[in-house]
């Protein structure tokens, strides 16, 4: 395990992150704003703190203090997870957190001739929903479930087509195979996936990432919360509309 040490820390940077190891539970459930006056430096410095300990955000710090502390839940408890999550994820600044992002992937989509949403199980029937709430804002999208749709019989111009994918873990075999395989015909990616640091979301030329606990039941059924995703389509929809 890394001490504070490894990270060459200055000394402002130390005092913060024996905060942050020393109260993971407060830091979950605080905002970047109210911990940084907590701590009583500023937000830019914890910021600082945090990229040196190998996150990309405070999201993406609070996404592996979770982790660390998840244990095997109840019903009653998941009840209390899921409103924990959803709160969690909707009380952070999400506009200006995702407002470049969101501002690229529409660019992308507004040239592009065709889009096409891709998903496998659960990120799947997403992905399905995804292309019928787009179309339902009169954005033409269709949607595929099939990992082994051949692309590359199409006659079509691949490089006009844009592909939004699906997938929590970003891992998912298939997914990675049809991406490299559209990626080698041209065509634009844009992946929604819990992490920035999976291989679907490196592979893509844009990733929205929503850094929410993850919940694995039985060893291979990923039950995290697809809240996130939904409001992310729903908003990247109606703001197409615009």
């Amino acid at each position: 395990m890394q001490t504070n040490q490894d990270f060459n820390f200055t000394a402002t940077e130390t005092n913060i992150y024996d905060f942050l190891i020393s109260h993971k539970a407060e830091v979950i459930k605080s905002n970047l704003r109210d911990l940084a006056k907590t701590i009583h430096v500023s937000p830019a410095s914890v910021l600082r703190c945090i990229k040196k300990m190998g996150c990309d955000s405070f999201y993406e710090l609070k996404f592996n203090f979770r982790n660390q502390q998840s244990t095997q839940i109840n019903s009653q408890s998941q009840k209390n997870y899921l409103i924990d999550i959803a709160r969690d994820f909707f009380t952070r600044p999400l506009l200006s957190e995702y407002q470049v992002t969101l501002a690229n992937i529409k660019k992308m989509i507004r040239q592009s001739k065709t889009l096409c949403f891709f998903g496998v199980g659960t990120s799947g029937i997403l992905a399905e929903y995804g292309a019928r709430q787009f179309a339902n804002f009169g954005i033409d999208a269709f949607y595929n479930k099939d990992p082994y749709y051949p692309y590359q019989r199409i006659s079509k111009d691949m490089n006009s087509m844009v592909l939004i994918v699906l997938s929590v873990s970003g891992e998912t075999g298939e997914a990675i195979r049809q991406i490299i395989s559209l990626k080698n015909l041209k065509c634009k990616i844009v992946s929604i996936t819990n992490t920035s640091y999976s291989t679907i979301a490196k592979l893509s030329d844009i990733n929205l990432s929503y850094n929410v606990s993850a919940e694995v039941v039985s060893d291979t059924i990923n039950i995290t919360t697809q809240i996130p995703v939904l409001f992310l389509l729903e908003y990247l929809a109606r703001e197409l509309k615009k």
